[in-house]
């Protein structure tokens, strides 16, 4: 998506759902043959991020929601929309001036 648009993505590692026990799955080695495409595919740039967050972050179980990107503005209403439904909804982060995505 940030390729693309010619935008930056910058993603907050600690703001990603994970499913329970994905992390101490990660943590003790645990790893999926999606995950090795999509680190192949996806060019994620994660300096100083916990390796457990970096293999979540491309782990197809754990990283294949819906992502939504929309103005600041906007996302103040999604989020409260969703909480009317009961439905989850979290955001993970912001799209700034630059190229690629980054994880922080």
């Amino acid at each position: 998506m940030a390729e693309r648009s010619g935008v930056r993505s910058v993603l907050e590692a600690g703001r990603l759902p994970a499913l329970e026990g994905a992390l101490d799955a990660a943590r003790a080695g645990v790893s999926t043959a999606g995950t090795k495409l999509n680190r192949e595919f996806a060019r994620l740039e994660a300096d100083g991020v916990e390796p457990e967050l970096v293999e979540l972050a491309h782990d197809p179980q754990t990283a294949g929601g819906l992502l939504v990107s929309l103005p600041r503005e906007r996302g103040f209403g999604l989020e409260a929309e969703f909480a009317r439904a009961g439905v989850f909804l979290a955001r993970v982060g912001s799209v700034v001036d630059g190229a690629g995505v980054q994880l922080v």
